[in-house]
């Protein structure tokens, strides 16, 4: 598989009103490509977790900040390679 760079989007689709455990799209936005995989919806901030460890291998101290930011505000995570596991996770939550 050719590694694709891009940004990860993070989205909160969630209101802060709207009772917890809250929803969120992950997105895959190559810099240049043909196609852009599908975005996924996690489900609390536990799945997020997850999801930003296991499919982008994010680790301490920038996991827990990532998903706290990400309780706040959209996020993009800038200069992510699609890998294997991304496109997995992108591919097998939706």
């Amino acid at each position: 598989m050719d590694h694709i760079e891009g940004s990860l989007r993070i989205h909160r689709l969630s209101r802060e009103t709207e009772p917890e455990p809250w929803t969120y799209e992950i997105s895959f936005a190559p810099y240049a490509a043909s196609r852009i995989p599908p975005a996924c919806d996690v489900v609390g901030d536990d799945q997020l977790e997850r999801a930003l460890r296991y499919g982008l291998g994010l680790r301490e101290p920038h996991l827990d900040s990532s998903v706290q930011k990400a309780r706040h505000d959209n996020m993009v995570i800038h200069h992510v390679y699609l890998t294997d596991e991304l496109k997995t996770l992108l591919d097998d939550v939706i």
